[in-house]
């Protein structure tokens, strides 16, 4: 019903005669309605100023960025030509490289001055497109945020690496999400298998999912209910993080991005193709990596030059912005001085992208609450034979560029999905039965 929906809102936008004297602009998001908010009334002020005609926007989200990326390419399917959206706006960058590489952006070189101003990278990771077909318009950093009161009550201590999220001491009071609805979660996942390797990342992603009290849909769910004190501890980025600690205070929430484990990611944009309202996507990207369009992400609600009801809380691309006399002797982070951030593979992050979301829901979430009841028992015993069964996962390394490379067709995704499915119940089974004898 809701796809539905927003088809025939696309085909009221596109296909419908324009408003005399209003130009429109379709963007799907997975950003918060702070963001949308801000940014449309942002962008139409500044296009009215340099164009002298308003601008409509419709804005298009699925439930978050996997899902949007899965609603896009459906259109796709249906009319390769065009999906009658003009942008894809938010998600990181592996959603832009699956685009990209299925031939569903189209490029646009911003102008030289602006350009100019974007470093090709950051801490290792690129900023753009070298063929420009997308560009990151903010930095985004992945850490921990915690409820530092729950924490000091409970006398538990606090967070400093992601393994650190896997100690037993924390059993059901982490905070989590599912990667296959929301993109920065996913990016947790994919940062922890980067840091530690396969087989360490993947114990300590069953460590942390054993803590888990519950998996929600949306990062944004994760970081409120930290700070209700509904969990303690969770993973989460920055954005939602110091959104938290600015409404809380700092005095009752934290956030650390745990040295030499996490990464500094674009959130980027992208045109897609057949975009039907290309020169206004074009002058919203123009807008936004501009010197005013970056101040509004950075600098805190009310104050000159940034947003009027919601703070945004990231980072700007924009090196220069950091010179901004409002910004420069403040305490706002510079992601371009961290020091520590991991190698981090991109390409292999966006070719294992769908892969590692079914795994993690095959393997852990479709489980859970089994899963959380063995691990709340072998995680207090000293039994490793038992540890070693309960982190054993049914992919080798190796394995995982034929499973990508096969992962679009449905029935071989069917089949190992139900392969992993029926191998955890199996796990978990042996587990409790070995547990039986054990006691």
């Amino acid at each position: 019903m809701k796809k539905l929906y927003y088809l025939l809102i696309l085909w009221i936008t596109v296909f419908t005669t324009k408003t005399y004297g209003v130009e429109k602009l379709v963007i799907i998001s997975p950003h918060w309605e702070g963001v949308r908010i801000e940014i449309e009334e942002a962008f139409k002020k500044w296009h009215l100023k340099n164009y002298g005609i308003p601008v409509e926007i419709e804005w298009i989200d699925q439930g978050g960025t996997s899902d949007d990326l899965k609603f896009v390419e459906s259109l796709f399917k249906k009319n390769p030509e065009s999906t009658g959206i003009d942008i894809f706006f938010g998600g990181g960058i592996s959603p832009y490289l699956t685009l990209k590489e299925k031939g569903f952006l189209q490029q646009y070189k911003i102008q030289k001055e602006i350009l100019n101003k974007i470093p090709p990278r950051c801490a290792g990771i690129p900023n753009y497109d070298k063929e420009f077909y997308w560009y990151g318009v903010i930095l985004s950093g992945f850490g921990i945020l915690y409820n530092k009161k729950v924490l000091d009550y409970l006398s538990l201590p606090y967070p400093e690496t992601w393994e650190s999220l896997g100690n037993p001491v924390y059993y059901s009071w982490v905070g989590n999400g599912d990667p296959r609805h929301s993109g920065s979660l996913h990016m947790m996942y994919e940062i922890i298998l980067q840091a530690y390797g396969w087989q360490k990342g993947w114990e300590v992603i069953f460590s942390i999912a054993g803590n888990t009290k519950t998996f929600t849909a949306s990062a944004s769910s994760v970081a409120k209910n930290t700070s209700l004190g509904e969990v303690a501890v969770s993973p989460c980025i920055d954005s939602y993080a110091l959104a938290q600690i600015e409404v809380n205070g700092p005095e009752n929430m934290g956030f650390i991005l745990p040295e030499n484990l996490t990464v500094i990611n674009p959130d980027a944009i992208g045109i897609l193709k057949g975009a039907p309202n290309l020169k206004i996507a074009q002058r919203f990207i123009n807008y936004l990596l501009s010197y005013e369009g970056q101040l509004i992400w950075i600098k805190k609600k009310g104050t000159e030059g940034g947003p009027k009801k919601y703070s945004l809380n990231r980072f700007s691309i924009r090196p220069d912005v950091y010179e901004d006399p409002s910004i420069k002797n403040t305490d706002i982070f510079n992601p371009y001085k961290l020091k520590g951030a991991i190698n981090y593979d991109f390409d292999l992050a966006s070719k294992r992208w769908n892969l590692l979301n079914d795994m993690i829901g095959a393997l852990i979430i479709d489980h859970h609450q089994k899963f959380k009841k063995i691990w709340s028992i072998i995680s207090k015993i000293e039994n490793e034979n038992l540890k070693k069964l309960f982190f054993k996962v049914p992919v080798e390394e190796k394995m995982q560029k034929f499973l990508w490379e096969n992962w679009n067709d449905p029935v071989f995704r069917n089949y190992y999905i139900n392969e992993w499915s029926n191998f955890s119940r199996e796990k978990f089974r042996s587990i409790e039965n070995r547990l039986k004898i054990y006691r």
